[in-house]
């Protein structure tokens, strides 16, 4: 498996365009770097070429949404000692169990904070935990061989991806991986995947300036401020911290059309150059973990244009391709139905439910920076565009 340069984004889909953090508070010294144009920082930010560090990445999220990782992390055990000792006029604060499924991994990973801790050794080997109070989830990649490991539910997956002759298959297949990972909501969200975003949308319907010059993780920095020219997205601008030596992005900070305070953003708390521990990269799944082995060449074996032996029939299922409609800051991702794990009572319940509001033809889940429609005929519409948009879209 390869890491690139720019490490591991966790969301592709131009819907969610950044995923928390927490700004890193400024230090008392003035910061006074050298003028530079807004062309300047983008090439200074294209430039940077680091592949040997670890730091800890803070991730926080002001989008009104509850945080899950509390209730979701408790077993049905725990849920019921708890309601044991509560009398039972307090019944009401007892915990749900809320299971996970898509739509809770995706609640999940954009409300609340999370740490993240992150080694990155040359193009190949990678290793990110994310630190809950209640657990741990790790990926670790060395060379071709990964594990993505889930300490509160004792399970991991490892395996080795090596499809030399066909790179795009290789890609499609590490693809794979990395949503497993996001199915243990093992958030990888990178400053860095998240600012060549941001910049691959700079075109002419956007402006783009430079901001104050501060201090990150104790490195200087520029800002870059990126701000949509449409009436249809619900981002009023995103900024973007370069580190001022190396030219890496190390914080990213997106503001909604609807509030004044920053409503996600991802930076790092502490960042250290130089040669890594390469013991970090190397695993052993703890007593009592389940073991799955990932299958590549039985993954591939499912997509168009990979020969299938005859009969062969396998445990993996590849979802249909979601369709995007518009471009740059108006894309929308188009669903013709829910995520089959997404069970339809549960969005019926108290706490989804409060969550929706009612629209000419369907429902609304509604947040600062993305809106999901969910037409009354089973189809989703998503993006970080106003309600009005994607009605539009829908009809």
């Amino acid at each position: 498996m390869r890491i690139s340069k720019r490490w591991v984004p966790s969301i592709a889909v131009p819907a969610v365009i950044a995923v928390g953090a927490i700004a890193v508070p400024l230090q008392a010294n003035a910061i006074d770097l050298p003028d530079l144009s807004p062309q300047q920082v983008m090439v200074l930010m294209q430039g940077a070429d680091v592949t040997e560090f670890s730091g800890t990445i803070v991730k926080s999220s002001n989008m009104g949404l509850p945080t899950l990782e509390f209730s979701s992390m408790m077993s049905e055990d725990s849920i019921a000692q708890i309601e044991e000792k509560m009398p039972a006029e307090m019944a009401d604060f007892v915990p749900a169990v809320i299971e996970s499924n898509t739509l809770t991994q995706a609640i999940e990973l954009i409300s609340g904070s999370h740490t993240i801790r992150v080694y990155v050794s040359g193009q190949d080997k990678l290793r990110a935990q994310i630190l809950d109070p209640m657990s741990q989830r790790d990926l670790i990649v060395s060379g071709n061989e990964f594990w993505v490991y889930d300490a509160k539910m004792a399970t991991a997956l490892t395996g080795t991806i090596d499809i030399e002759a066909d790179p795009a298959k290789q890609v499609e297949a590490e693809q794979k991986v990395m949503d497993y990972a996001d199915s243990i909501a093992l958030d990888l969200s990178s400053p860095e995947a998240i600012a060549d975003y941001l910049v691959s949308m700079v075109d002419e319907t956007s402006q783009i300036e430079v901001g104050r010059d501060h201090s990150v993780a104790g490195r200087s920095a520029y800002q870059l401020i990126i701000s949509p020219d449409s009436p249809n997205s619900l981002v009023a601008s995103a900024a973007v911290s370069v580190d001022s030596e190396t030219g890496m992005p190390l914080k990213v900070e997106i503001f909604s059309t609807t509030q004044v305070e920053a409503a996600m953003t991802v930076g790092f708390e502490s960042i250290s150059f130089g040669s890594v521990d390469q013991g970090l990269f190397s695993f052993t799944p703890p007593a009592g973990t389940s073991v799955e082995t990932f299958d590549a060449d039985e993954l591939m074996a499912t997509l168009d244009g990979y020969e299938k032996p005859e009969g062969y029939v396998s445990d993996y299922e590849v979802p249909a391709e979601p369709e995007v409609l518009g471009s740059d800051w108006d894309s929308v991702v188009h669903l013709a139905a829910l995520p089959a794990d997404i069970p339809q009572d549960l969005m019926a319940t108290e706490l989804f439910a409060d969550m929706l509001t009612q629209v000419p033809g369907g429902k609304v889940f509604s947040t600062p920076l993305v809106n999901v429609l969910l037409t009354d005929s089973g189809e989703v519409y998503m993006g970080a565009v106003t309600i009005d948009y994607l009605l539009s879209l829908a009809n």
